[in-house]
């Protein structure tokens, strides 16, 4: 199980450091992150950024949306734990390349081409699951580039809901082209498992913070025959490791 599990730092990790900075992605890959999930915006004049919310409020010392700023204003803010600058994609890219592998999640609109540009410039076609939740986005990336691994975020999946996926048969890999699905982790079951391994598609899952012991959650869906999980806590991805061998 360990060689082919995905163990995927969720932002890097979401525990003691800030969430998509160059420190947070450095720790989940020490403590034995395979990928890292990154999330992309777009700035004012047109720079992809890694940051998870759409405005600064929550992580940084900053208020307002990130699209309002170019990238010289947004460089001046800090986040709130290390005081850590708000990275470029290009940055994490460049920083992880050949030490890690890349989950890009897609967290607006008219980002695709760009960062499709990019990850061909860097040589990392193969290295890199673009993940998001609008279907026809992803659909459209996988036509165009049968390289590029893609991943469904069904919990919120705009184009293709959870009931209408476990009612469909063997004709989803054909259909829709995922290699993974993502599911919020209290929504997993067998059944869905099992629909997903029948089309050949891994399974993967998020959200860990609120469970009051998040291992246990973790374990049971391993034992379930889970593919990934995206770790919220670098701590737990080496304990994982350690007792699954």
């Amino acid at each position: 199980m360990i060689n082919n599990f995905l163990f995927i730092g969720h932002r890097g990790t979401r525990r003691d450091f800030d969430e998509n900075t160059i420190l947070a992605f450095k720790k989940a890959i020490e403590y034995g992150a395979n990928y890292i999930e990154v999330d992309v915006r777009k700035t004012k004049d047109g720079k992809l950024v890694v940051f998870h919310d759409s405005n600064l409020n929550r992580t940084t010392n900053g208020s307002g949306y990130i699209k309002d700023f170019t990238y010289k204003k947004i460089n001046a803010f800090k986040t709130v734990i290390h005081r850590s600058t708000i990275p470029l994609l290009t940055d994490i890219l460049n920083e992880f390349k050949s030490k890690s592998y890349f989950m890009i999640d897609l967290k607006e609109e008219g980002l695709v081409d760009d960062i499709v540009e990019v990850i061909k410039e860097k040589n990392l076609l193969e290295d890199t699951v673009i993940s998001g939740r609008h279907l026809h986005v992803l659909l459209k990336i996988k036509n165009e580039n049968p390289r590029i691994k893609i991943c469904f975020n069904i919990t919120k999946g705009i184009g293709l809901s959870l009931p209408e996926f476990l009612k469909m048969g063997l004709e989803v890999k054909k259909r829709f082209k995922f290699n993974m699905i993502n599911l919020k982790s209290d929504l997993v079951s067998e059944k869905f498992i099992e629909k997903c391994h029948a089309n050949e598609i891994l399974v993967l899952s998020w959200e860990f913070l609120s469970y009051e012991h998040p291992l246990n959650k973790i374990k049971s869906l391993i034992s379930q025959g889970i593919d990934g999980i995206l770790f919220d806590d670098y701590k737990n991805i080496k304990k994982i490791r350690e007792n699954f061998p």
